[in-house]
């Protein structure tokens, strides 16, 4: 298991019992305030360049961790990486440490400058 899978793993792990809890909407999610709820807990992670952040989530009646990725759309740690090769690397990490995702999705907002990729996995 390389790095990054082990880093995403621990923070799993730790955001099983963590504080932080999102009861919204996956489709209608509100980026830059998990952002802001997450760095004011001091629960943002780096995961190949990127931040994340993990939320206990209920997801269609399921406990559930919630993960969202933000990418920056200009980066310049990224190199010549694309943005979707970027997008590519968080999925394949995450598929390789959980096997099965509940909920995949990514969303660009150019105005923010980020795309967010939003993974769901169900904890049963």
């Amino acid at each position: 298991m390389t790095y990054a899978h082990e880093k995403l793993k621990e923070a799993f792990d730790n955001a099983i019992d963590g504080p932080l809890k999102y009861d919204g909407d996956v489709e209608n999610i509100d980026y830059y305030s998990l952002f802001c709820k997450a760095a004011a807990g001091n629960k943002l992670f780096k995961l190949l360049g990127n931040n994340l952040c993990m939320f206990n989530y209920v997801f269609n009646g399921v406990d559930s961790i919630m993960i969202v990725v933000f990418i920056p759309i200009n980066s310049e740690e990224s190199g010549a990486k694309t943005v979707a090769e970027r997008v590519m690397e968080i999925v394949e990490v995450a598929e390789t440490c959980f096997v099965t995702l509940d909920h995949l999705s990514s969303k660009e907002v150019k105005e923010e400058k980020f795309v967010y990729v939003t993974i769901v996995k169900n904890l049963k």
